[in-house]
């Protein structure tokens, strides 16, 4: 497992896991879904055009306007690889002087970026079929690029290079997409499934600084790390989409740090805890220079960079209210910051960095996000002053679900506290901080998962599309300017999840019902499709049953069934079950180099709504396996690959579940036992716990091959943390249960008769 030697450092932990998780992953045969998303395409031979269908022939070429542009000429030779590659269509690509929609070229498809879509509408279009040519047209650039991709999706869909005539004017949902660039491939690959923003590196903020207005933070600087910056934004308007980085100050000061001997009064507030360390005071004049430089100074190396980002809520981007030691919430140890209160300081903070961006680039944006800043500093779940004080130039940042409460069966009250696909959203609180936002005349951006949430955080994609294409229609309706669908938690693998939003994000869009029996026919075939169909509606009901977002990485809902059943819960467990938190380095490097374990004792709630909920979830993804087990004979070779990624996450969560409710039952029973319940449903109960560990014993032995087949369900490769490998923590916990049956229990049995 990945335990750092004693000399090994937190970066060199990181850098050790990356390499090792790139690796393995370029091995994973569902690695090439994400390294080219054309990947997933193929033809279907044995259709045929129906009547008012065009086919698209060999004897077909490609015409791009020369008005049109560099990126129209990329889309182009990307449209005729995907029809050579995926259809079996060669095409070639050649340039027009001159587009007349009036007199067009025969069997041709022709590309030109005006004289399309809606006028007042950016980013709009035109696809035109008739039975000798397909026109695409665009507003603009960016209309046109997108027309491309839509016409990719609808052969895709339809197997077969076949178009009905007709003419159709698309329009945008949302005027922001930003998604990441799926691991290992390109922003080739983001155009294509939807997007036209993108997140960047970034990273620490002193490294990628130029100022020397604070003596001694020059050592932290990182030439290099900005140059790569403005080389990634520079790469990305090659497709014109546009582009964000994230910056933090998460890298903090001890308090014997040399910047501070010479100016003592620039230290802000003391973090997390009696010997943590310092940030600098945002509002001292020394500091303000030194990021106002930095920031412009950014934008100048990197002009082709559309904003940034910052998280000021409860991580990331430090200020002297954010977790300050030995304070109460809202107050700060800083007697300057105090003295403004918290949403004064916060504002000045976002104002003054977008005032710095915006002298290099006056279309410039800092993205805020308040993320969990009610939790740590802000009196109001909507940060209603915060947003006030904002000023042009400044974005709000947000989630669409977080920090909300849904009522479930039984009397249970499941707390979002953070990702969740369970509610749709938008909740209450994005509701009223995109009105919070209109009425400051700032932007607003909502924040969701791609892939995944914490109802399933250790898969590479929670398979309930139905709830992910609601999502993404809720994210292109509630008001907000934008979307920001990147993950926090692992990389974007490229799966179904990860296409859905492209779907629902134009005008006109296509019902539920009707896009996803279509996708999952493209992805199992005409007889395997249905029954994948059938089977993410099962595991979208499912989700619908959990009745609580489960702890970040710890416990049986992340483990699934490596997780060990703790039938005697002083009993001291193998190392194998212990891991890094390496997110913990928040605080200081060495919290996240703290070997920890990943296992729990105890159910969080020990409520019986609670295992009753996993219970029925067990049942509805027992039909959605039931569902993968008979479309898989029915599944074409060409569907294989992608088909199969569906089919590992969908039976990891039924192992994951079934564990979480049989650790439930088994810890309930453990304890009416221990409680020295009456004599006559002692046997009873002994006789159930037994079943209940036998069954998690044959769970785990058919889970090991599933985690053996996908190195994306592997927790070593966590990313932010690192565990053993999953197939050796199952083996182990095989012989744990092994121990319980065959001793631990026997040997209960013996004490009380």
């Amino acid at each position: 497992m990945a335990i750092p030697s004693q000399s090994e450092t937190l970066s060199e932990v990181y850098g050790r896991l990356g390499n090792e998780s790139l690796a393995a992953y370029q091995k994973c045969p569902f690695s090439v879904l994400s390294k080219d998303y054309f990947a997933r395409f193929s033809r279907d031979r044995d259709q045929r055009p129906e009547s008012g269908e065009v086919e698209i022939t060999s004897h077909w070429t490609i015409r791009v306007s020369s008005e049109a542009g560099a990126v129209a000429q990329r889309m182009a030779n990307d449209l005729a690889d995907f029809l050579d590659r995926c259809m079996q269509v060669k095409l070639p690509v050649a340039e027009m002087s001159k587009v007349d929609p009036k007199v067009l070229p025969k069997r041709a498809i022709v590309l030109t970026a005006s004289g399309g879509g809606e006028q007042e509408c950016p980013g709009s279009f035109t696809i035109s079929v008739n039975s000798n040519r397909i026109l695409l047209s665009g507003r603009d650039e960016e209309g046109l690029r997108d027309s491309v991709a839509k016409l990719v999706e609808i052969i895709g869909l339809r197997q077969a290079p076949f178009l009905a005539m007709n003419e159709q004017v698309y329009k945008p949902r949302l005027a922001l997409r930003l998604g990441a660039v799926p691991w290992l491939g390109s922003y080739r690959d983001l155009v294509f499934t939807g997007f036209n923003a993108v997140p960047l590196s970034g990273g620490d903020f002193f490294a990628l600084s130029g100022s020397d207005a604070v003596p001694g933070l020059e050592t932290r600087r990182d030439p290099e790390a900005l140059r790569r910056l403005a080389q990634e934004a520079r790469d990305a308007r090659q497709y014109g989409l546009k582009s964000y980085f994230r910056a933090t100050t998460v890298k903090k000061f001890p308090k014997s740090d040399a910047i501070f001997q010479k100016h003592p009064e620039i230290r802000g507030a003391l973090t997390w805890k009696a010997d943590g360390e310092y940030i600098l005071c945002t509002e001292h004049p020394l500091v303000q220079q030194f990021y106002r430089e930095t920031v412009e100074g950014i934008f100048r190396a990197a002009p082709e960079l559309d904003g940034m980002q910052i998280i000021v809520g409860g991580e990331g981007f430090y200020h002297c209210f954010m977790r300050p030691f030995g304070v109460a919430k809202g107050h700060t140890t800083c007697p300057r910051c105090e003295a403004l209160g918290a949403d004064k300081v916060v504002a000045n903070l976002c104002n003054l960095l977008a005032d710095a961006a915006r002298r290099a680039n006056p279309r410039a944006e800092i993205c805020v996000w308040p993320y969990s800043a009610v939790h740590v500093w802000s009196a109001d779940a909507y940060q209603s002053g915060l947003i006030q004080g904002l000023k042009p130039g400044t974005a709000l940042f947000t989630e669409i679900e977080k920090d909300e409460c849904i009522t479930k069966t039984g009397g249970v009250t499941k707390a979002l506290w953070d990702y969740s696909i369970d509610l749709i959203g938008p909740g209450e609180r994005a509701k009223r901080q995109i009105r919070l936002s209109r009425a400051a005349g700032i932007p607003v951006y909502l924040k969701s998962e791609p892939e995944i949430s914490l109802e399933a955080p250790g898969l590479p994609h929670i398979p309930c599309l139905d709830r992910w294409f609601d999502r993404a229609d809720a994210l292109a309706s509630c008001g907000a300017d934008g979307a920001w669908v990147f993950p926090a938690f692992r990389p974007n693998y490229g799966s179904s999840a990860a296409e859905v939003c492209r779907l629902a994000w134009w005008d006109p869009a296509p019902r539920r019902d009707d896009a996803l029996p279509s996708l999952a026919r493209r992805i199992g075939g005409t007889r395997g499709g249905p029954h994948l169909r059938r089977a993410w509606q099962f595991v979208s009901q499912a989700i619908g049953l959990m009745p609580e977002i489960p702890p970040y990485y710890r416990g049986p809902y992340y483990l699934g069934p490596a997780h060990p059943m703790c039938a005697n819960p002083a009993a001291a467990l193998p190392r194998v079950f212990y891991g890094l938190f390496l997110f913990e380095a928040e605080s200081t490097d060495a919290d996240g180099l703290r070997l920890q374990p990943t296992f729990i004792t105890q159910p969080g709630n020990r409520s019986p709504a609670f295992a009753d909920a996993y219970r029925r979830m067990e049942e509805l993804l027992k039909s959605a396996v039931a569902e993968i087990d008979a479309a898989e004979p029915l599944v074409e070779q060409r569907h294989r690959r992608m088909f199969q990624s569906e089919c590992s996450p969908i039976r990891w969560l039924y192992h994951t579940v079934r564990t979480e409710a049989n650790f439930y039952e088994s810890c309930q029973l453990r304890d009416r036992l221990s409680g020295g319940e009456d004599r006559a449903q002692a046997p009873r109960d002994y006789r159930r716990w037994l079943a209940v560990l036998k069954d998690e014993k044959a769970n785990a032995e058919a889970a090991l091959p599933v985690m053996e087949a996908d190195v994306r369900l592997d927790m070593y490769y966590g990313g932010d943390h690192t565990f053993s490998h999953g197939a050796d923590m199952i083996r182990s916990k095989i012989q744990l249960i092994e121990q319980e049956i065959n001793a631990y229990l026997p040997s209960l049995a013996a004490c009380r008769t």
